[in-house]
């Protein structure tokens, strides 16, 4: 009968040992310190997944959109509304709402679009429609190339100059993203009188995309157009030549309309 309370008592000793309090006092410091070293990794881990890694112009209403006025201005009698392809920023967007046009604009980064969403006369107002998707000349998965303002679905054209010091130097650099030719989304009753595109060297399948669209409305269509600046997957003079364009000189981009 002795032996249970005997042990009881070595147990209670043990209890108050000074050494074996100092013990789990510091098994308590480290136990503790490693949860604190788990909470702050996963707080990192959030804070960067939740990062957007390539942002998206901020919507400036003092920004000059000269391309989208020689656009409206070239289209002054045509009926119709504005497709800004390419709508980072929401400037063209906005001045084309100004003008009283209906908008459809459509931005592949995911960054820029929402940046758009947030622009209240843009999101709100009842003549603009946003699409997130990026145009091509076939509906398929590809990878647009992060670069803020300058992300393109060309690898070569955000790896040199000034488009290689947008490119995120933490996180991903390269987004999912869907095609679509843009003849499947436009609604087929209503007219373009414009169309606007930059796309960092993919203008040509965008225009590929909408031939359905050109063809019927002959819009006026402005494209950036930088020279030697950006790698493109086709010539866009020799696409629209056939359809009677004459493609002229805006700055760094081009403005092709119909032969008078």
């Amino acid at each position: 009968c002795a032996a249970p309370l005997l042990l009881r008592s070595l147990v209670q000793l043990r209890g108050r040992s000074p050494y074996l309090a100092r013990r789990r006092r510091r098994r308590r410091r480290r136990a503790e310190a490693s949860r604190m070293r788990t909470c702050w990794c996963a707080l990192l881990l959030a804070v960067l997944s939740s990062t957007t890694p390539a942002a998206g112009l901020a919507y400036n209403e003092r920004r000059k959109c000269p391309l989208m006025n020689v656009l409206l201005a070239e289209a002054t009698f045509k009926k119709g509304m504005v497709i800004d392809v390419g709508a980072n920023g929401g400037c063209e967007m906005a001045t084309a709402l100004r003008h009283g046009r209906r908008v459809i604009g459509v931005e592949c980064l995911e960054s820029a679009y929402h940046e758009l969403r947030n622009v209240p006369h843009i999101e709100k107002h009842p003549n603009a429609t946003l699409l997130h998707v990026c145009a091509g000349n076939s509906t398929r998965m590809a990878e647009l190339n992060l670069a803020s303002d300058s992300s393109s679905l060309i690898e070569d054209n955000v790896a040199h100059g000034k488009e290689r010091a947008k490119v995120p130097t933490t996180g991903r650099v390269r987004e999912p993203v869907v095609l679509v030719p843009l003849d499947q989304l436009l609604p087929p009753a209503e007219q373009v009188a414009v169309i606007k595109v930059d796309v960092q060297g993919g203008e040509y399948e965008v225009l590929q995309g909408l031939l359905q669209t050109i063809t019927r409305d002959r819009p006026v269509i402005g494209y950036e157009d930088a020279g030697p600046k950006f790698k493109k997957h086709g010539n866009v003079r020799s696409l629209l030549k056939p359809l009677g364009y004459v493609c002229k000189r805006s700055g760094e981009d081009q403005v092709c309309s119909e032969t008078p």
